[in-house]
């Protein structure tokens, strides 16, 4: 089949991506550029795309507020912002949304480091290709799903950290029936106290300790069993 030939459609995310209609905003001012953007979209078969087009940063959070999209195609230099400031303006208004900048030769160092600050790729006007395209946009999207949700793991281990921690220090417990005393003056079973405050699951068994002392027969049978 054909569509295994794709790379970008290789796993089940490339796989869900080429099967839906993507929805892009494209940001861009100069009227032949945007024509040259969207005949390259328009040749990408990879994935359906369809495109919102934007001529200035105006428009463009306008339509931030008609609907959704699943990435921004972004050049950073528009009539009514430029270069950085287009970049922090986007994020802004979109935080989620995968941002993929257009750029020229002689902005790849500025565009190199809006990456580093949380763009997900770039790509230089003059290298467009349909194939080229698609593939940024499809591993934009990836990257920033792959991005949420390390910082989703990282904030529950956080969390759980948060959690361990609470059981440091002293904790107030019975001699005879070992319940713990939380800080409301309540006693809790050490189970319950534990469960509330962690990710921990409690099975039940017996130490030989009592297997000895509440079943001697059991006992008997295991010390002959292990000689």
């Amino acid at each position: 089949m054909a569509g295994k030939k794709r790379g970008i459609r290789k796993g089940k995310g490339g796989l869900e991506m080429a099967r839906k209609t993507l929805r892009i905003l494209l940001i861009e001012d100069d009227p032949d550029d945007l024509a040259l953007t969207r005949r390259v979209f328009g040749r990408t078969k990879a994935a359906q795309m369809r495109l919102t087009a934007a001529r200035t940063m105006k428009e463009a959070l306008a339509a931030f507020g008609r609907e959704p999209f699943d990435a921004i195609v972004a050049d950073l230099n528009l009539p009514d912002s430029r270069g950085r400031a287009t970049f922090d303006k986007l994020v802004e208004a979109a935080p989620e949304t995968p941002l993929l900048l257009l750029t020229v030769v002689n902005d790849e160092d500025l565009a190199l480091d809006l990456v580093g600050q949380g763009a997900q790729d770039y790509i230089v006007k003059g290298d467009l290709s349909p194939a080229l395209l698609a593939r940024a946009v499809f591993y934009a999207i990836e990257r920033k799903d792959f991005n949420r949700k390390q910082a989703e793991l990282v904030a529950s281990l956080g969390k759980a950290l948060t959690e361990v921690k609470t059981l440091s220090g002293l904790l107030p417990i019975c001699a005879g029936c070992k319940k713990i005393r939380d800080s409301y003056g309540k006693w809790q079973n050490l189970e319950d106290y534990i469960s509330s405050r962690t990710e921990a699951e409690f099975t039940h068994g017996f130490c030989p300790d009592c297997v000895r002392k509440l079943y001697p027969e059991f006992s008997g049978r295991e010390k002959k069993g292990s000689r």
